[in-house]
């Protein structure tokens, strides 16, 4: 490293330390990881935390100010000069040595413009993913709505962080349009009402949502177990006096309610009449024979076997 680089960061560290002895101290986030090209999203979001702290955003906003400019006293563009010099010190302190020695004649504006076109690819692709995200984040039933919108909020943040800022009437929409059908009549009231709120303010009146519909549920659920919930079709089984006597199933046809008289053959039976095996009485000659001479009584018109 090159003396001159040498004398410009010794000069930005012991700046860096005045402007640190009597404040809250968040530049050490920058610290943890130097800007490197791979982390170009978090090291800007890790800068722009220490910018909002210490409220120098503006440095970024506009190039320097121009001493010709009629409203601009030499007050004022002596603390821009300073507020500039404070940027570009703690941006060169938190690169690596390669990017140390491109940007260090740059002021802290052309700095953070020449790495938005280095790295803008990146952010592209960044950018996609992220949009990605929120239109495919959805809550399901039974998840918490907190840590939903929460998430939310933080890719739109990612977003703006990306120079592709959404819009708080569209951020709100599309987390409406994530909810599940059980913030139906949330997201009809609040469209009816043409509510105009901040996502905290959102995040927090679907906390109360979230709250009333655990205890519609809840409600519900008691009301099922007491049986108020829903009628069983039909009529109970077993009342005495009440109702109608279950139909007997019918037969597939080999069967039905009386038991199938099963026909034996003559050479099983024993005949009523001779007492032996091979005839029926009805059809043994024998006693055709003695009843037509009368020595037995007749058994015509009876079954017999």
């Amino acid at each position: 490293m090159n003396g001159y680089l040498l004398q410009i960061l010794f000069k930005c560290s012991n700046q860096m330390a005045a402007n640190n002895s009597n404040s809250f101290n968040l530049r050490s986030i920058l610290d943890k990881e130097k800007l490197n090209g791979n982390n170009i999203l978090d090291w800007k979001r890790n800068f722009q935390i220490v910018l909002m702290n210490e409220e120098k955003e503006y440095v970024l906003e506009e190039e320097l100010l121009e001493a010709a400019e009629p409203e601009v006293t030499q007050s004022a563009l002596n603390r821009w000069i300073q507020a500039n010099r404070d940027v570009k010190c703690v941006m060169l302190a938190s690169m690596n040595p390669e990017l140390q020695k491109m940007f260090i004649n740059s002021d802290s504006y052309q700095i953070i413009s020449e790495l938005k076109n280095m790295f803008q690819d990146q952010a592209r692709i960044e950018r996609f993913e992220t949009q990605r995200l929120i239109l495919e984040t959805k809550l399901k039933k039974g998840e918490p709505v907190s840590p939903h919108v929460l998430k939310m909020i933080g890719l739109f943040e990612n977003m703006r962080a990306l120079d592709s800022d959404v819009s708080n009437e569209m951020a709100i929409d599309i987390i409406l349009h994530s909810l599940h059908s059980g913030y139906d009549q949330f997201k009809l009231n609040y469209n009816m009402n043409s509510m105009e709120k901040t996502l905290t303010k959102l995040h927090g009146m679907l906390k109360t949502a979230e709250k009333t519909l655990k205890q519609e549920n809840k409600h519900d659920m008691l009301m099922v177990r007491k049986g108020k919930g829903f009628k069983k079709s039909g009529k109970g089984k077993g009342k005495k006096g009440k109702g109608k006597a279950a139909p007997t199933p019918k037969s597939n046809g080999t069967s039905s309610g009386k038991q199938k008289r099963v026909t034996r053959s003559p050479a099983d039976s024993k005949c009523f009449y001779c007492k032996k095996k091979g005839n029926w009485k009805r059809n043994f000659l024998k006693r055709k024979v003695d009843e037509k001479n009368g020595n037995v009584a007749s058994t015509s018109g009876t079954k017999e076997k």
